[in-house]
């Protein structure tokens, strides 16, 4: 059996960080557009010198000055070391040339925001831009904040300790944010899209010990745009150890036609996966949403119901998920939110409890009672010792004895959380985990 590697590693980043502190400021600026080396790589190094060409024999010392410097189709490199800038970016890429910053990898190449006032590095109006292979740690507010900005990509980066947000966006389109890590932040979320954002993929992430939500789409009906966060896709991520301030694992509001899938969500303190209105009213619910093969997990007695639909949150299509509760239950609902609904082949469970489907405060069914309502006819009770590996050691895969192996409905997903390819046996197995045939 295969282990789920993403555990370590980020012990190891969390490690490695605990060496780094301290951020000065430079203001932005420059423009040079006359600059034709295009497709040319760049050089940021402690060492260096903004006098310099900014080659990789004469390095620049400053982020911002590489930031001032690039042009479409570029790459500024930022070598190992820990640079203690505020930074802003304000000029786009192209489709087929973005701008790339790339550190030399998230454990050596640090950008410090100890001394900035609000955001480590801000992005605003600008598009086409890849990000990859840096820490971002202890800032004030977000760690990297994107303000109007489209098409932006983030890989392999960490977000360490920073004070409200690891990642910050607002009326900003199509981010990508993969292969990343984001923890410890003190007031809110680990990842938050907000603003009217669409089409925002957050895939193969590690996000935990955040204080409020892990990963939040919200799309904020009263703060402007249309209200709406729309193809949005969250899959593959590692959630767990959040919520202590309140707030779900992955929590949506106004988000519609999106897809959460693959996710591994344990041990957080509120809710698991969450969809509701932001407090707006029935019309700006999360409506349409498709979760499918996710694994949820709560230790007994914490947390509250591993998925939550509310208020207006109509037309979800709910199949092949492991949702094992705490405190809570499997699955809560309000009655306006089973408009369009669709749900069967999940496993559900609850801690001390046989009640494992909630119509909020109203009513608690067992799972029998609930299928009389002709919902989930295919779906069972599942105890968490018969269905995991090692519970106590927070191994998710499935036991090959366990009944959620091709227990499930072929809806199209063609791999599992870690990319094994799905289904392998007779159907698809329950829950993020395919086993090997």
């Amino acid at each position: 059996m295969k282990k789920i590697y993403r555990f370590k590693i980020v012990l190891v980043v969390v490690c490695l960080l605990g060496v780094f502190a301290g951020c000065s400021t430079k203001n932005p600026g420059g423009d040079n557009s006359g600059n034709d080396n295009s497709g040319a790589d760049f050089y940021v190094s402690l060492d260096g010198s903004d006098s310099n060409d900014g080659r990789k024999e004469s390095p620049w010392h400053t982020v911002q000055h590489g930031l001032d410097e690039i042009q479409p189709g570029e790459t500024l490199h930022i070598n190992a070391g820990t640079y203690k800038e505020t930074l802003y970016l304000d000029r786009s890429g192209t489709k087929d040339k973005k701008i790339h910053i790339k550190g030399q990898s998230a454990d050596r190449a640090v950008l410090d925001g100890g001394d900035c006032r609000q955001d480590l590095f801000f992005i605003e109006d600008a598009q086409h831009i890849e990000i990859s292979g840096l820490t971002f740690k202890d800032a004030p507010r977000a760690g990297l904040r994107l303000s109007y900005s489209h098409k932006i990509e983030i890989h392999d980066c960490v977000f360490a300790g920073n004070g409200r947000w690891g990642i910050f966006t607002d009326f900003s389109d199509d981010t990508l944010v993969e292969d990343c890590a984001a923890f410890g932040s003190a007031e809110e979320h680990g990842i938050y899209i907000s603003n009217s954002s669409d089409n925002a993929v957050i895939r193969n992430n590690t996000v935990h010990h955040n204080f409020a939500c892990g990963i939040q789409i919200n799309a904020d009906p009263s703060m402007g745009g249309d209200g709406i966060s729309s193809g949005c896709l969250i899959e593959n991520n590692l959630v767990y150890e959040n919520g202590r301030g309140g707030g779900a694992a992955v929590n949506l509001a106004s988000v519609r036609d999106s897809a959460i899938r693959n996710n591994i969500i344990y041990h957080n303190y509120a809710g698991g996966i969450a969809a509701w209105d932001d407090g707006q009213g029935l019309e700006w619910g999360s409506k349409n949403l498709t979760v499918i093969h996710n694994t949820v997990y709560f230790r007994s007695g914490e947390g509250r119901w591993a998925l939550s639909l509310k208020n207006g949150s109509t037309g979800a299509h709910i199949y092949n998920n492991i949702l094992c509760g705490g405190r809570g239950g499997g699955f809560e609902y309000n009655s306006n939110c089973l408009n369009g609904i669709k749900l069967d082949y999940n496993i559900y469970f609850r801690s001390d409890s046989l009640y494992v489907v909630a119509d909020e405060d109203e009513r608690e069914y067992r799972l029998a009672q609930w299928q009389q309502l002709n919902y989930d006819p295919h779906s069972i009770r599942g105890v968490p010792k018969n269905l995991f590996v090692n519970v106590i050691n927070t191994d998710f895969h499935l036991k090959n004895s366990a009944a959620a192996v091709d227990m499930g409905i072929d809806k199209g997903l063609a791999y599992d959380f870690e990319g094994d390819a799905r289904p392998q046996g007779a159907g698809p197995d329950v829950g993020a985990d395919e086993i090997p045939d």
